[in-house]
């Protein structure tokens, strides 16, 4: 094993053991994942608000045969008729307006490390990867040096790119996000989405209780994004749509009122 490898392979111990102890510590942010109004996993998280943002997040999931592997916006859907199952460690920061700085990603089925790491001008990404001592990496072209983070099934970056749009919105509604994993583009990827500060009103339960809320939308290339918060900022529900693909982040306890 070669110093990168085994300085890799210290990292990825060292995340599983931070994260797993301050998220256990944190039971705040718990969700459950669905896809086509399917359950398939849970989702938890912390988010530090110093100095931007310092996100953790696990999350797992099981998909059954004929799903995609991605809720992304991209919502490719070519890797279906299979069972796949993910369980996932993210430990990632960004600046006030949301802007992704670092981040290392534990994937526990494979025991893969992902790290993603950007040289100072920001327009190149380069992903690393450590599996077993086995290391690879690639590079990344990003279109500009503003760009956020959005990994499947993490409700936690919803948060956090909610949080900072609407505290410094960009003034054409455009926003970078990557995916890690992203299918179709070898990997790691990103996608453009469109989002506006503007919020309608809407209500729901928390704990069987009544709760006033704000809903926001984004809109991407194959669909949309329904957005739902308290009045505090704090996330209730994602709801992704791209054709008839469906993906729903909901917090537990909570529940929009039945259609």
């Amino acid at each position: 094993m070669n110093l990168r490898s085994a300085v890799l392979s210290f990292i990825s111990f060292a995340l599983v053991c931070t994260a797993t102890a301050a998220l256990a510590a944190d039971t705040t942010n718990n969700f459950v994942l669905l896809r086509d109004g399917k359950p398939i996993g849970k989702a938890y998280y912390s988010i530090d608000k110093k100095n931007g943002y310092h996100g953790k997040a696990h999350f797992n999931y099981r998909l059954a045969a004929a799903v995609s592997l991605d809720n992304s916006t991209s919502m490719d859907s070519s890797r279906g008729n299979m069972v796949t199952e993910g369980e996932f460690l993210y430990d990632y920061k960004t600046d006030d307006s949301g802007n992704f700085l670092t981040g290392y990603f534990q994937n526990g089925v494979t025991q893969t490390i992902t790290s993603l790491q950007m040289d100072k001008a920001r327009t190149t990404v380069t992903i690393g990867e450590n599996q077993a001592g086995v290391s690879a990496s690639k590079s990344l072209t990003m279109p500009g040096a503003d760009y956020g983070l959005l990994p499947d099934y993490d409700p936690s970056s919803v948060q956090v790119f909610l949080n900072a749009a609407l505290a410094h919105p960009h003034a054409d509604g455009k926003y970078t996000l990557i995916i890690p994993g992203l299918s179709g583009r070898g990997g790691t990827g990103y996608v453009y989405v469109a989002f506006k500060p503007e919020a309608s009103d809407a209500s729901g339960t928390l704990d069987g209780k009544p709760i006033a809320l704000k809903h926001y939308q984004v809109q991407y290339l194959k669909g949309r994004a329904d957005l739902y918060t308290d009045a505090d900022g704090n996330l209730m529900e994602a709801n992704m749509e791209t054709g008839t693909l469906t993906a729903n982040y909901v917090r537990v306890k909570f529940a929009l009122p039945a259609k």
